[in-house]
């Protein structure tokens, strides 16, 4: 076996390298070649009508196009429900009181917070 130190960090190892480029050197036989030919041939002339290249996906078709449906209805459902919960959202924004009104907020200020106690100094005369 030898090494060549250039390729890798334990070297080349020919056997090997000539072992794969045996295994995958092209096929030295001309019926091989004349045989692909032939059958890529074929196939580009459409000789094989049943045989298409979108087939595989035909199948695929109906499972589409019901996922599709499926969305489509579960996005109809959310928007109607959305557009629904719309107007009650409104009319309780409107409607509720709140727990503290400005006027309380402003009449009963928290005198420990500092905040309260700054604006005091500011405020008096």
């Amino acid at each position: 076996m030898t090494f060549d130190s250039r390729i890798g960090p334990h070297g080349r190892e020919d056997d090997i390298t000539n072992a794969l480029r045996g295994l995958y050197a092209a096929p030295a036989d001309e019926s091989y070649w004349s045989d692909l030919a032939q059958r890529i041939m074929a196939r580009i002339s459409n000789e094989n009508e049943g045989d298409v290249w979108w087939q595989p996906f035909a199948r695929l078709a109906r499972v589409g196009v019901l996922a599709a449906g499926v969305a489509l209805a579960i996005a109809t459902i959310a928007l109607t429900r959305d557009r629904a919960a719309e107007p009650s959202l409104a009319y309780e924004t409107l409607t509720d009181t709140p727990r503290t009104s400005l006027l309380q907020i402003a009449i009963e200020p928290d005198v420990n917070s500092e905040r309260e106690a700054t604006l005091r100094y500011v405020i008096a005369p």
